[in-house]
């Protein structure tokens, strides 16, 4: 038995082929990266200014360049090649990330030079990730696409939610200025691999080149109009809790300031395992199932979370939070670009990760507003009720509209 596994894991891996395992060296080090930036930034946050609308304003700073840009990032993706311009899009995000680090260390951080530094790289990871997304279909199965899709996730969540925030809040506790050198050097480095990517050149002529042409296709078609109405509600109410996180943390669950990263290890655990199990729970379930029961799991214990007065009730709360969210996004990625035509991948993963992350920092500021005024518990009851009611609400439409599409095979072809 046990060798019987071992014979299917090297098959998966040379399903998937030295293409994709060369996009995932690169993506792993700059998701270990940002990672700490995730750890360090709400704490510099914090440190510069308490004030829970201030706070959620940074979190929403980090999502906000995706209402703006990720229309044109989606047109970049689908005009250039995708691996050198993942890796300039890096380089700039190091550079910013650098002079941030310089003021910190000057002494000069405050507010307003924070949400800059953050929407200057948010910025760029709104082209990195659209190139990202629309280059998985090229090198890989159709059939794999759970599947990869599954290990980029878990190297994301297990660099960027696990290990990451863990050193940079280390890092931080030590200089705070540490976690922001260190990420501009990870950066530089996941480029590395991707200089001489090289992809399948999108079909000059085959759509229509206008950068909305991604928001077309969400509309025209019914499934994929179906899907990002439930991930983007799912993403504005999640913002609402990602808002006030590290405020809930450290001032109402008692975590201290340097176990914020173990605090956010609990949900990237719950991640990891999520993004792993994804591929399994869609063979069982169906993808369109999965996603309404992951909707439910989440919302559920976004309830959990609100009603906890230790970390050692909410802490293993987030981790089913992260488990369910992290099966949903695996499983709305794949279905997405099983049902985008090739030559517009880019526009398409664009358009819905816009309006997916476009969705976050609206609930971030909500969060804000809400706690300022009501407090702090507050965002989490509202986030859990609603998650629930909009998942249920969604749920027959949803079904309707992608149950056939939701028996595609699981595992990568030889």
């Amino acid at each position: 038995m046990r060798i019987r596994s071992r014979a299917k894991h090297r098959v998966r891996r040379k399903g998937l082929g030295r293409p994709f395992w060369r996009l995932w060296s690169g993506f792993t080090l700059a998701s270990w990266g940002d990672g700490m930036l995730a750890g360090a930034v709400p704490l510099l946050a914090v440190f510069v200014n308490p004030n829970p609308l201030a706070v959620s304003s940074v979190v929403a700073a980090d999502r906000v360049p995706w209402l703006l840009l990720a229309l044109p990032a989606g047109a970049f993706a689908d005009k250039f090649s995708r691996g050198p311009l993942m890796a300039i899009t890096n380089v700039l995000r190091a550079a910013a990330i650098a002079v941030g680090a310089y003021v910190i260390v000057g002494g000069h951080i405050d507010l307003a030079v924070l949400i800059v530094v953050v929407l200057l790289n948010a910025s760029g990871r709104a082209i990195y990730y659209s190139s990202l997304q629309a280059v998985v279909p090229d090198i890989v199965p159709a059939d794999a696409l759970e599947y990869s899709n599954g290990v980029l996730i878990g190297a994301e969540t297990g660099a960027e939610s696990l290990v990451g925030p863990i050193v940079g809040t280390w890092f931080f506790a030590i200089d705070k200025a540490l976690p922001f050198f260190t990420d501009a050097i990870s950066l530089v480095l996941s480029c590395i691999p991707l200089v001489g990517f090289r992809s399948k050149a999108p079909k000059s002529g085959a759509s229509t080149p206008s950068v909305l042409e991604g928001v077309r296709i969400l509309w025209d078609d019914r499934r994929l109009r179906y899907l990002i109405l439930m991930v983007a509600s799912l993403a504005g109410l999640q913002g609402m809790v990602t808002g006030v996180l590290v405020l809930l943390a450290t001032k109402v669950w008692g975590v201290g300031t340097g176990a914020y990263g173990l605090f956010l290890a609990f949900g990237a655990v719950g991640g990891l395992l999520g993004s792993l199990a994804a591929n399994r729970l869609v063979r069982r379930f169906k993808s369109a199932k999965t996603l309404i029961i992951a909707g439910v799991v989440s919302g559920a214990s976004y309830l959990v979370m609100a009603v906890a007065d230790r970390w050692q009730l909410a802490a293993p709360a987030f981790a089913v939070v992260s488990f369910a969210a992290s099966t949903g996004a695996v499983v709305s990625v794949a279905m997405r670009q099983r049902l985008t035509p090739p030559e517009a991948m880019g526009r398409v993963g664009a358009a819905s990760r816009g309006i997916v992350w476009g969705a976050a920092p609206v609930g971030a500021l909500l969060a804000g507003t809400l706690a300022s005024l009501a407090g702090l518990r507050l965002p989490l009851v509202l986030a859990g009720s609603l998650q629930c009611i909009v998942t249920l609400v969604l749920a027959r439409p949803l079904l309707k509209a992608l149950g056939a599409d939701a028996s595609v095979p699981l595992r990568p072809t030889r």
